[in-house]
């Protein structure tokens, strides 16, 4: 028994890769592109028989516009036996505005054709990921490649109101849906360093349950000038698939180019 604790607490350790603890921070802007659709069906509507639909198109119906957004998160690694922990902050929140041409239905309101739309949707993140060194591979390849698996809980704090106006009847209508959302996820990342300036990593998370799903992913090119700072540019994609959930539904995705620069020690 003593040798297998042993065994274990070894097999940590190599897989945390704790030959040192280092710690890194970074920060930039993303480029977030919504597309999809999103619902909110209050109990008010529910089983009324309302003929105008309620997935609402956030393009279409919302008009929202692509956003830069801030992103910032703080990483610590190589603790003996404990996981590597990093901690991140995505901003997310659109605007949009026109005139709608199909009648929908948000909440306890229902938007006729025609009339003047103003909107506002947010999905602000917080993302806390504990990882583990896959063994031995960083040893294998010199350091040229690692890679990691562990567990993501992705908090997000959403937002969404629609407010109208019709020009033709002079009726407005205002309703609006909040809810705190908390997403456990499996994670997979990697890093690939040919050379000592340059380096490769992709990252990603994945749940699926009942209709609900969400997976989103992250392909990133760094350049390190300076020993223990770099700059990155990168790709990254989210998708939100939301089946009534605290009356709430959607099929939401969103993409773009992000920069960030910080540094590693």
């Amino acid at each position: 028994m003593r040798k297998a604790l042993l065994a274990a607490t070894l097999l940590l350790i190599s897989s945390s890769g704790a030959n040192a603890i280092t710690i890194s921070a970074g920060g930039g802007a993303w480029r977030e592109n919504p597309d999809g659709w999103i619902e909110y069906t209050s109990n008010n509507i529910k089983g009324t028989g309302v003929s105008s639909k309620t997935h609402i198109d956030v393009d279409d119906d919302l008009n929202l516009d692509t956003e830069t957004k801030g992103e910032g998160w703080f990483k610590i690694k190589g603790i003996p036996i404990l996981p590597d922990v990093k901690v991140q902050y995505t901003a997310m929140k659109f605007t949009g505005s026109g005139v709608v041409n199909t009648s929908f239905t948000f909440g306890n309101i229902t938007v006729p054709t025609k009339s003047y739309v103003d909107s506002k949707l947010r999905a602000n993140q917080v993302d806390i990921t504990l990882t583990y060194g896959v063994p031995f591979i960083g040893t294998a390849t010199a350091g040229k490649f690692r890679a990691n698996w562990g567990f993501n809980v992705k908090v997000i704090d959403g937002y969404a109101r629609v407010k109208y106006y019709n020009p033709t009847t002079g009726e407005r209508g205002e309703d609006s849906k909040s809810a705190t959302i908390p997403v456990p996820m499996a994670h997979l990342d990697f890093e690939v360093r040919p050379v000592n300036l340059v380096g490769i990593e992709a990252s990603g998370n994945f749940i699926g349950y009942g209709g609900s799903k969400f997976y989103e992913y992250t392909v990133e090119g760094k350049v390190y000038p300076i020993k223990h700072l770099f700059v990155g540019v990168g790709y990254r994609y989210q998708r939100l698939k939301i089946d009534d959930i605290s009356d709430v539904s959607s099929d939401l995705k969103v993409k773009g180019m992000f920069a960030e620069a910080g540094f590693r020690f």
